[in-house]
């Protein structure tokens, strides 16, 4: 039986992500996943796909205090920086990821100034707040900042298989998955439409599109100047409208927690 290799959070959408040992599942997704998102002044979100650097911030979230770390020994201005919640402004800011459009809270000026200096512009970092307001009609469930669902599955065998194919070796960080599944054949997750994982149901509901973004080296911060690995994605995982398929989104049927070596039961 397919069990679950590895639990993936990312706090601040297109930052690092955090390895977990277990996790709460809620309704839009990990407990604590992407509840922050940087920003334009005038609330138009960023992300690696345009400011690759972001992937070298590391960010910790208790619910209680924010800490943001910078990884690069280029940035010794940007010192680790620690802001309580109680101390965020809180003040509603129009924002919006892709076509879903909603207000966020703002934090606070000194967040503003850290990711000012990480993402190389003016910036402001926002917080979805407790529950999140942003509701997808589409897949029925509350969302964070996530681009489109709350989770993204991946097996370990995929990402072998893709390796297999390409000359250099891609990490799963680049995929960027909450959940990491070990004991499949490659792309045994397209098969899938319902899954248990310990205390939690979830839908399997689409395949995940990707883009650019999987082409950013999260060790470096930089894009890959030869494309890959979506060059050599697109050569065999093309789907309908021409989009390139790697790993598949879920949706929570039912909150739990879920941990590192669950048995991940496939129900359909």
């Amino acid at each position: 039986m397919p069990t679950l290799a590895a639990i993936h959070r990312y706090p601040i959408k297109s930052t690092a992500g955090e390895s977990l040992e277990r996790a709460r599942v809620e309704e839009e997704g990990i407990a604590g996943d992407r509840r922050f998102m940087v920003v334009k002044p005038d609330g138009t979100f960023l992300t690696a796909r345009t400011h690759p650097q972001l992937q070298r911030v590391q960010a910790r979230f208790d619910g209680e205090r924010l800490v943001v770390v910078h990884k690069s020994q280029a940035h010794d201005t940007l010192a680790p920086l620690t802001v309580e919640r109680r101390e965020f402004a809180g003040e509603p800011l129009d924002t919006q990821v892709w076509a879903d459009s909603f207000a966020a809270t703002t934090t606070h000026v000194s967040l503003d100034d850290w990711f000012s200096e990480a993402a190389g512009e003016s910036a402001r970092l926002l917080w979805v707040g407790e529950r999140s307001p942003r509701y997808r009609e589409a897949i029925g469930v509350r969302v964070s900042f996530a681009d489109g669902y709350p989770l993204l599955l991946i097996s370990e065998a995929s990402l072998e298989d893709l390796n297999a194919r390409t000359d250099d070796s891609h990490v799963m960080a680049q995929f960027r998955p909450n959940l990491v599944a070990t004991g499949t054949e490659p792309y045994a997750e397209d098969g899938w439409k319902r899954i248990r994982i310990g205390e939690a149901i979830f839908r399997v509901d689409a395949p995940c599109s990707r883009c650019a973004m999987v082409t950013v080296d999260p060790s470096r911060g930089e894009k890959r100047a030869d494309k890959e690995p979506l060059k050599t994605l697109a050569g065999y995982r093309r789907g309908e409208k021409g989009k390139v398929y790697f790993g598949q989104n879920l949706v929570a049927e039912s909150r739990g927690e879920i941990r590192l070596n669950d048995e991940i039961e496939i129900l359909e």
